[in-house]
């Protein structure tokens, strides 16, 4: 298996989609820093105001989402105050556009049907490119937090810090690292279910764009004509990476590991079940 990972790593490494994809990242992580500091010189004083009434809507919505954590104002923006959610950034995106064409030009190419001929197993095929996969969204997600913190340090400064606050962020920053991967997770699954570029492509954008709001909207139904709280988008991925910015107890802490995990786990089994009952054409 450890020659399927280095042969992946290096047909990754060779494709201009993916520094061109990396060089995207780079730009999407300045770029933010840029824009939020745009957005609170723009608003000026009346950021705590328009927090508080975005907040009111929110609850009245029967929407789960909480803006606590966030800056009221400019002069509260500081590197080490953003850090944790340069992690919850744009990279989710640009995992589905690579995993769908990395893997999906595997099979349009025939390489799959090449290397399943050699005697590798169906297992280990789809575990290198799963592998591989969750090492890319390792890097996208630390080149972006790297690029968008040393911008922000120029902007603002890194700010204070306390003394449990490097250990914080590695435990953060890890369980942010374990919920990317899980979409990385689903995003093979889908690859290896559809077996080319663009079906796959729009499969994983959608599920990463709609799931969310298809969950939310339904919160805010349920809410609005039953009168009951339901918080089903607690248990998914980008909401914990959401609530892992906000100052999360330990429950939360815990909730987040464990999301991270099944998102990870179950499309695995569901995948490399479904790769090696189907024919490969």
């Amino acid at each position: 298996m450890l020659n399927l990972i280095r042969s992946d790593i290096f047909k990754l490494r060779k494709a201009k989609y993916f520094w061109i994809l990396l060089f995207i990242n780079i730009l999407l992580a300045v770029g933010t820093v840029y824009l939020l500091d745009f957005t609170y010189k723009l608003a000026g004083d009346s950021m705590e105001a328009q927090l508080t009434q975005e907040q009111a809507a929110l609850d009245d919505a029967g929407m789960n989402v909480s803006v606590e954590g966030i800056p009221t104002g400019h002069d509260q923006l500081s590197a080490s105050g953003q850090l944790l959610t340069f992690f919850a950034g744009n990279t989710t995106l640009l995992m589905a556009v690579l995993i769908s064409l990395f893997v999906g030009s595997e099979f349009n190419n025939g390489t799959v049907k090449i290397i399943a001929s050699r005697n590798y197993s169906r297992l280990k095929i789809y575990l290198s490119k799963l592998f591989v996969g969750i090492l890319a969204s390792v890097l996208f997600t630390l080149v972006f937090v790297l690029a968008a913190t040393m911008t922000a340090t120029a902007l603002w400064g890194f700010g204070d810090v306390s003394g449990s606050y490097a250990s914080q962020l590695l435990l953060k920053g890890a369980l942010e690292l374990l919920l990317g991967a899980s979409y990385v997770s689903l995003f093979v699954m889908f690859s290896f279910l559809i077996r080319q570029n663009g079906g796959s492509l729009a499969a994983n954008i959608c599920f990463l764009e709609f799931t969310s709001l298809v969950v939310t909207l339904g919160e805010m139904l349920i809410h609005h004509f039953l009168g009951r709280t339901v918080t089903l988008s607690d248990y998914l991925p980008d909401m914990c990476m959401t609530a892992l910015t906000q100052n999360p107890d330990r429950n939360t802490l815990l909730r987040a590991a464990l999301v991270g995990v099944c998102f990870l786990l179950v499309p695995t089994l569901v995948g490399a079940a479904n790769f090696r009952k189907r024919d490969i054409k």
